[in-house]
């Protein structure tokens, strides 16, 4: 956590996010959605599939810029963004995959980098001889970089099988930790978000509004087994009570 007083790094306050339908009708997306995150904390953002997650995500990325509201990002902080596909350049080594994103980076720091995420064997590969478990990490690792102010993840385990879930999520937890990196993370998976985030932000269905926050008083490798499932049937809980309103 960080320590009492901590700077605001991340303060996003959405008053409305609109679509237009194929109708030309506007539907709104996102509504009266504030969150904030002070430095080096990390928050997961879960919620109704369709209900905006990502378009909230891509707001903070400043990918998305039609919405009515304000978001406040570290002056000159640096941005690092893991989407959910990997969107490595086919044409480079794993190990110039992250050079290209990260030219300041030493030699020393990039292997650093890859050893962490068990990469190292697979520096000269090419992304099309990866699996898909292995083009998650290097995405990972070529936005830890930069060494960003601010990480942004979209449902980073996505698609990935339960054991290769599971130890992937381990690396992040352990990546934050050390790094300390305030972290932004999409998840559809509960369990993903009560082992990584220090609050837990959950979106009512559309239009997105913030229906609660559950703040983890022991996150990650601190966190006892009985906690864990006491967050999980609280989030379940609040969860239930959006379906039924």
């Amino acid at each position: 956590m960080p320590p009492a007083g901590a700077a605001t790094l991340l303060d996003v306050d959405i008053k409305s996010k609109d679509f237009r339908s194929a109708s030309g009708r506007p539907q709104r997306a996102l509504e009266n959605l504030r969150l904030t995150l002070k430095r080096g904390e990390a928050g997961a953002v879960v919620g109704p599939s369709g209900c905006g997650k990502t378009t909230l995500l891509r707001i903070v990325a400043g990918l998305e810029k039609d919405f009515s509201g304000e978001v406040a990002l570290p002056d000159h902080g640096r941005l690092g963004v893991v989407f959910q596909e990997p969107r490595l350049l086919p044409w480079r080594t794993v190990a110039e995959n992250l050079r290209i994103a990260a030219p300041q980076a030493t030699s020393m720091e990039v292997e650093a980098l890859l050893d962490a995420l068990g990469l190292s064997a697979h520096a000269a590969h090419f992304p099309g001889e990866l699996s898909l478990g292995l083009a998650r990490r290097v995405a990972l690792a070529r936005a830890l970089a930069i060494q960003p102010d601010l990480l942004l993840l979209d449902e980073p385990l996505v698609s990935l099988d339960a054991v290769l879930s599971l130890e992937l999520r381990e690396r992040v937890a352990r990546l934050i930790n050390e790094t300390h990196v305030t972290t932004l993370i999409v998840t559809h998976d509960l369990g993903e978000a009560i082992a990584l985030a220090d609050r837990i932000f959950i979106l009512s269905p559309r239009p997105a509004r913030m229906a609660a926050e559950i703040r983890i008083d022991a996150p990650r490798g601190r966190m006892t087994t009985e906690a864990a499932k006491a967050i999980e049937q609280e989030a379940r809980s609040i969860i239930a009570s959006l379906r039924s309103q």
